[in-house]
């Protein structure tokens, strides 16, 4: 039964494509948080092991099925972008800076930063809270789970991009 109840879990983390709860696998396979959480973790040790280029990952309290870091540069061009580089860019900056004003946000971003903040902000990726004549913006926990990041706080997602940064200049 576990070899069985490992690879439904491992069907629903792939169908996902996106971090999942144990509640959510829980509501579509009828089986006990514990059986869940126990197959998860066989899961990941079994990607460890096995050398693969993909991997299950605790993204928060749930969990996803994404490609490893040092795969991402080949293949990321087969894959679909979901959001235009436009707003890619004024992401990262609302979660680099955040909290950050949205004044403030478009003499750095640019002409677009509005049209960008708007389509964030639909998305459910960034809150934008009323202050003064302007907003200020911040990441959502949609966001964290979004793009991956192991973070549970605005600043651990500030600190998670600052490494990211810190790492790409030490390349060059």
């Amino acid at each position: 039964m576990s070899k069985d109840t490992d690879r439904l879990v491992e069907a629903a983390l792939f169908m996902s494509g996106k971090p999942v709860s144990v509640k959510e696998i829980q509501a579509v396979q009828d089986l006990d948080p514990r059986t869940i959480r126990t197959a998860l973790t066989r899961i990941q040790k079994e990607y460890e092991s096995e050398d693969r280029a993909i991997e299950v990952v605790k993204v928060g309290t749930k969990f996803s099925m994404q490609v490893k870091e040092q795969y991402k540069p080949q293949v990321l061009p087969l894959a679909s972008p979901e959001i235009s580089k436009d707003v890619l860019k004024i992401a990262s900056l609302i979660a680099y800076y955040q909290p950050i004003l949205r004044s403030k946000l478009a003499d750095i971003g640019g002409a677009k930063t509005y049209e960008c903040v708007k389509e964030l902000v639909d998305l459910g990726l960034v809150r934008a809270k009323p202050k003064a004549r302007t907003y200020e913006l911040t990441t959502t926990q949609k966001f964290v789970e979004y793009f991956g990041i192991d973070a549970r706080s605005r600043t651990e997602v500030k600190s998670w991009f600052e490494k990211q940064l810190r790492g790409q200049s030490g390349k060059g």
